[in-house]
């Protein structure tokens, strides 16, 4: 008797050890489930974030450049009378993050507010390296081995440079701006700041109101450039108060008019999916048959 119950605890034993064995395998294989199942929800919902802000993304580019085309390319100031088109009343042409359709951030740059990467003007590049602390003598040289860079020849000009460097010259127009870091005398510090004041898509006039601080600066002074960026920032810039603030009056090289030629980021965030865009256009209002109502010259996503 002793022996059957023996025998039957250790059955019993033996069973309730084969029940947990099974409990723990499908714990676990349930715990993996669910971390996968959060895993799929968790891709599904990036995936459906990332669709919706290309949706939102794709839906303010068309808004905004039917709206470039189609509306006068001006500033709303706070105190006149608002137009009827979201967008008008809150955009603006010098880089100033605004939003479209509460979902799309977007910056626009006129192009005619940087300084011509393949003609320079001579008095505004020079004043910019100056600003930036390049002494007047590597400011002369500066602007000289860029056009030495471009130019057909190889006759390098006063202060140019045409021999040899690491690389042989261009002799040609940049098809980047980056273009530039082979340039004889253009260092890492110079190379950034040619970046962000030059343009390959400027034509002949300059828009200083659409400028960089730094820029601004350059051609001016800091704290006039500081004043203008506030009176800008409040939308209460006008050519006069610029003109009486700056001395700069519109000429046969500067204008007061935004271009349309323009460079416009747009970004979109839903959840934790970001999506950016990078383009610069050229809008033509009075298109005809021989030119096309908008023009891309770069599209990046």
């Amino acid at each position: 008797m002793n022996v059957y119950f023996h025998h039957n605890n250790k059955q019993q034993g033996i069973a309730l050890i084969q029940v947990l064995l099974i409990t723990a395998i499908l714990s676990v294989l349930a715990l993996y489930l669910t971390s996968t199942a959060k895993n799929q929800v968790k891709m599904a919902q990036w995936a459906s974030d990332k669709s919706e802000a290309l949706v939102a993304l794709h839906s303010a580019e068309a808004e905004l450049l039917f709206t470039v085309l189609t509306e006068s390319k001006t500033v709303v100031a706070n105190n006149a009378n608002s137009s009827q088109i979201d967008i008008v009343n809150n955009w603006n042409f010098f880089s100033t993050p605004f939003v479209i359709n509460n979902k799309v951030i977007v910056k626009i740059q006129d192009q005619s507010a940087l300084i011509h990467a393949h003609f320079p003007d001579e008095k505004l590049l020079k004043s910019l390296m100056i600003f930036k602390g390049v002494s007047s003598n590597a400011a002369n040289a500066l602007f000289d081995n860029l056009l030495d860079w471009q130019d057909l020849d190889n006759i390098p000009r006063a202060f140019g440079y045409e021999g040899e460097t690491n690389v042989s010259i261009r002799n040609g127009a940049v098809p980047n701006i980056l273009d530039f870091s082979f340039v004889n005398g253009v260092n890492a510090n110079i190379l950034q700041t040619l970046v962000k004041n030059t343009t390959l898509y400027k034509k002949r006039f300059f828009n200083p109101m659409n400028a960089n601080e730094e820029l601004l600066s350059a051609i001016t002074n800091s704290q006039i450039s500081k004043q203008v960026i506030q009176l800008r920032e409040q939308k209460q810039l006008t050519s006069a108060n610029f003109s009486q603030l700056t001395g700069i009056v519109e000429n046969d090289k500067v204008t007061f008019f935004t271009s349309n030629r323009m460079a416009i980021t747009l970004k979109a965030k839903i959840g934790q999916s970001v999506v950016e865009k990078k383009l610069i256009v050229e809008v033509a209002p009075y298109a005809n048959k021989f030119q096309t109502p908008i023009t891309f010259y770069s599209n990046q996503s």
